[in-house]
């Protein structure tokens, strides 16, 4: 006869697999793999956005959190993320509950998110993502709204400053974007 530890521990490894098998269908499906941002990548994500204490920033796609757990410690941001992946999202809730963060995280798909009343977006979004998002973002953010993209560039918007790749540093390239 299981001893109720040996079926709790069963139950819960059956519920990570699950979590597992759901998050690797969403990002075949959906095509967008899971790659988390270095922390040196997401703090200078932060610097270049010029945070400030109170704005709306949004992650879509926010993975694991981190990004906006860093936007919330540096500048005491409103954050919000949107993450699709079952077992990614979990890490993020995981985080959150750890640090005590007062993001919001919404199990969603990004283009549910409401940009409207968004300050700052960041993305790290492969390419075939993009066009689609373009329109989202020209239709719902306001005048002024910045958007940081990690590593791709957004066609259809237009650049206002690109952090060029840093080998020596490992950085990315960043674009930043004014609507």
């Amino acid at each position: 006869m299981p001893t109720i530890l040996a079926t709790v521990i069963n139950a819960f490894i059956l519920i990570l697999l699950l979590l597992l098998m759901a998050s690797a269908l969403v990002h075949v499906y959906f095509l967008v793999p899971y790659v988390p941002t270095r922390k040196r990548v997401a703090k200078k994500m932060i610097e270049v956005a010029g945070l400030k204490p109170g704005e709306h920033v949004v992650d879509l796609g926010c993975g694991d959190g981190r990004l906006l757990l860093y936007a919330e410690r540096a500048a005491h941001v409103r954050g919000v993320g949107f993450e699709l992946a079952p077992l990614v999202y979990f890490l993020a809730r995981i985080r959150k509950l750890i640090t005590h963060a007062k993001y919001t995280l919404h199990f969603q798909n990004l283009f549910k998110a409401d940009l409207h009343d968004a300050d700052v977006i960041f993305c790290y979004l492969i390419p075939e993502i993009m066009p689609r998002l373009v329109e989202k973002i020209l239709k719902e953010c306001k005048k002024g709204t910045r958007v940081i993209s990690n590593t791709f560039k957004i066609p259809g918007l237009t650049v206002s400053r690109v952090i060029a790749r840093d080998d020596a540093a490992h950085l990315p390239t960043i674009y930043v974007y004014r609507i």
